[in-house]
């Protein structure tokens, strides 16, 4: 029963966006088939609900308001979904031809579920602890969505975090983990509906969806409090309708697509800036379109992508003094960021460093790149990594057999240069999955092409390639999840490692226990404070955010406690460091001890406390 919340609450959220995706019918192109509509439904209905959350969480942010937005959404249209599903239809022989992609998808799908269910771990080191999941626990907390002033990156973009938010709300801190489901649900039909498009047959998109789901990159966007699958679906999805826009609503709506990507992520800028250029290229070079009727429609797709995304960049620049938070040095000459020191700017910069040269630099190492993305897993950032054998083995002939198609020449253009992109500004792998997407429709393509090319060898070569590409991905795919799966089967493994897991996890129990402990002081920048369920305040963030005027002055600070209505303070220690506050401290009682921690109640929150 203690998976049931989580799962409701995630059956809730899809039925929601499904609802409100179910807005945009009238704008897909009347060409579209079945998959398509449902893969852009579904996608439209994430961004949209996300984007709805955010604007409502700015004045009302309570389990009530999150209620409300679902049953809206799904009271939107879900009965349109049933006629829309019931276009999707396979052949009996395409079904045969099925079976074994259905079956690796499959297995993907159950590892996701049930891993799903594991309770969220780990130090300040996982994103998904540091910052995806604290940010909508203070909002909820809260009662707002506002910025969390010792954590600059729950400034990002968030559409994907209001919706962590929301089902958190209806489900318990299990029930974001479980939303790896939906996130590679929407990009594996956006993999079918852009595989189909290229012309391939039902099968062959099945096939691409399997390799999708069975790529570790792909796979570790999904899950523990990662964005970028749907990010990445979101990307997909406008690149879907705007090589085929012919009419102004087609065009609003691959730029309302592009606003759900820069309101999920910043790097939805570049996608909508490169998608731009891809349409008006392909447009010059086939002649197909009036360049001033074409100026007009890229102007209405801007549009949407500007109003749309605008949100969250709007309230970074009123509240937080910067469009674009944390800033970078150079916009620093521009905006005055709050919170953000000098200091502070150059560490959170310095962190984002370390993925920017990942693959290496110069002509040489972006030639090597489909090499290096194959072949040297151990470059990935953020644990797993590798996209497999099939799109290094296959893509190059996939390319080659659909030059001349113009649909094929539009995904191959914006694939290159949204890898230059990549490869200047950031190279961590999972920036970049929907150029992965687009490698393996191309694979797939290339093994067709193969096999019909080499009808004797070419089988059974091909096949051992995709064996052993499919195999490996899931191999990996259960190791890292290996843990999450053990705990949910097993009630004792899931404590132990939630003990041997949640640093300081003996002191966010007795506070989180304690009925006095209204207020946390939180000393150490570094504890993840995530596991906390009351109000804290941790005057210096991780990168040196200062949440305090004096955030730095400890006495100071100490006095006072009183005014900031500080019921308790927790005073940690790291290996090779001492406890920040001296024995004995007047005004301040310590009331329980453990190893490496220790926690004190403040005596009076009306008289002085300080330092000796």
């Amino acid at each position: 029963m203690k998976f049931l919340p989580a799962a409701l609450a995630n059956l809730a959220a899809l039925c929601s966006a499904l609802g409100f995706g179910s807005l945009i019918r009238n704008k897909v192109p009347d060409s579209f088939s079945g998959i398509d509509r449902l893969a852009l439904i579904l996608l439209a209905g994430i961004g949209s609900l996300g984007t709805l959350l955010f604007c409502v969480g700015q004045v009302w942010f309570s389990r009530t308001s999150i209620l409300l937005i679902l049953l809206l959404g799904i009271s939107f249209g879900l009965k349109s979904l049933i006629s829309v599903a019931s276009q999707i239809r396979l052949k009996p022989p395409e079904l045969a031809q099925s079976v074994l992609p259905a079956v690796i998808i499959g297995a993907v799908l159950l590892v996701t579920i049930v891993g799903g269910f594991a309770e969220p771990t780990g130090d300040i080191r996982m994103d998904a602890i540091a910052y995806h999941l604290l940010g909508p626990k203070v909002w909820l907390q809260a009662g707002l969505i506002r910025p969390v002033t010792d954590e600059c990156m729950t400034a990002f973009p968030a559409a994907v975090e209001t919706q962590f938010a929301a089902v958190m709300a209806l489900g318990g801190q299990r029930a974001p983990q479980l939303f790896s489901l939906i996130a590679l649900g929407s990009l594996l039909f956006m993999s079918a509906s852009l595989a189909l498009r290229m012309g391939l047959s039902s099968s062959g998109a099945w096939w691409v969806s399997a390799l999708v789901a069975s790529m570790p990159v792909v796979y570790r966007g999904a899950y523990g409090g990662f964005i970028d699958v749907i990010y990445s679906g979101l990307a997909l999805a406008a690149i879907r309708i705007a090589f085929d826009a012919s009419k102004p609503r087609h065009y609003f709506l691959a730029g309302a697509f592009c606003g759900f990507a820069v309101g999920t992520k910043y790097f939805g800028i570049f996608v909508w800036a490169l998608l731009i250029i891809c349409v008006y290229v392909l447009a010059a070079r086939h002649k197909k379109r009036e360049a001033k009727g074409l100026i007009g429609n890229l102007g209405i797709a801007s549009a949407a992508a500007l109003i749309i995304g605008t949100p969250w960049y709007l309230r970074n620049w009123i509240e937080l003094g910067s469009p674009i938070y944390p800033t970078t040095p150079f916009l620093a000459h521009f905006f005055h960021a709050r919170y953000l020191s000098p200091l502070a700017i150059q560490n959170f910069n310095d962190f984002f460093a370390k993925v920017r040269d990942g693959m290496g630099r110069g002509p040489l190492a972006f030639l090597l790149l489909p090499f290096n993305l194959t072949f040297h897993p151990a470059n990935f950032m953020n644990g797993i990594g590798g996209i497999g054998l099939t799109p290094l083995a296959f893509a190059p002939f996939g390319l080659f057999q659909r030059r001349q198609d113009e649909f094929a020449q539009g995904l191959a253009l914006f694939a290159l240069l949204q890898t230059v992109v990549w490869f200047a500004i950031g190279q961590d792998p999972r920036y970049i999955i929907h150029v992965f997407i687009i490698g393996a429709i191309f694979a797939v393509y290339g093994w067709k092409y193969v096999v019909h090319v080499a009808p004797t060898r070419g089988p059974i070569l091909c096949a051992m390639i995709v064996l052993f590409s499919v195999t490996y991905g899931f191999c990996t795919i259960v190791l890292a999840r290996v843990n999450d799966l053990h705990a949910v089967i097993s009630a004792s493994y899931a404590e132990k490692r939630r003990v041997e897991e949640i640093p300081f996890v003996e002191s966010f129990d007795f506070l989180n226990r304690e009925p006095s402990a209204t207020k946390i002081l939180v000393l150490e920048p570094l504890v993840p404070v995530f596991y906390l369920d009351k109000e804290y305040l941790r005057p210096i963030g991780r990168f040196g955010e200062q949440s305090l005027p004096e955030a730095a002055n400890l006495p100071f600070l100490m006095s006072e406690l009183p005014r900031l209505h500080i019921s308790h303070v927790l005073d940690v220690k790291f290996p090779d460091k001492t406890f920040r506050l001296p024995d004995n401290s007047r005004g301040l009682t310590l009331v329980r001890q453990y190893e490496n921690q220790r926690i004190y109640r403040v005596n009076s929150l009306s008289g002085e406390v300080y330092l000796r």
